[in-house]
């Protein structure tokens, strides 16, 4: 049995499209055109469910998002309840290079060890939210509450193995909180 930890988000189902199933979902890789033939797990009540693309039933919309047409799945109440949920992909399909050796889920962030680069201060991430793609944590730091977003410019270093994560904090945004 699959179990979310097994898998990797590769995009989230935002909407649905037509009245015959389709769904579209948005993706910032093309792992699901290359791996078009394996299924998908869907998170739902709390597992991740199997879904199978329909043959011919996966179109790029644009460079961002897909027209997805499940098996089974073949009207609009039933595309509609899969709106809104992560599409993920087995781990074990993923070789070195598309992981670059590093893959983890963002969502593995949780409970990571923070330090800000430039005070030295320490504090540890205690929630990770995807905002419509985007990723943002929120980190207990400088006795406060801070949302930060997960972009190369404040986020430093990840090191999965010790969890920890190095960042930069500018002061504006230290003083929004």
């Amino acid at each position: 049995m699959i179990t979310r930890e097994d898998c990797s988000v590769i995009g989230t189902i935002t909407k649905t499209h037509g009245l015959q199933g389709n769904v579209i979902i948005t993706s910032d890789t093309d792992l699901l055109e290359r791996y078009a033939d394996e299924p998908v797990f869907i998170l739902l009540d709390g597992a991740p469910v199997p879904f199978f693309i329909s043959e011919d039933g996966l179109s790029v919309r644009n460079h961002k998002s897909y027209i997805v047409k499940f098996e089974y799945v073949d009207t609009h109440a039933q595309a509609e309840r899969l709106v809104g949920n992560d599409v993920m992909i087995e781990k074990s399909l993923l070789d070195e290079e598309e992981t670059g050796g590093d893959d983890y889920d963002i969502f593995q962030l949780n409970g990571f060890e923070v330090e800000e680069q430039a005070i030295r201060e320490r504090g540890k991430v205690v929630d990770v939210a995807d905002y419509s793609g985007n990723i943002v944590l929120t980190l207990e730091i400088f006795g406060k509450e801070i949302l930060l977003p997960f972009s190369e410019v404040y986020v430093l270093e990840a090191d999965v193995e010790k969890k920890k994560l190095l960042v930069s904090i500018p002061q504006d945004i230290i003083d929004l909180y």
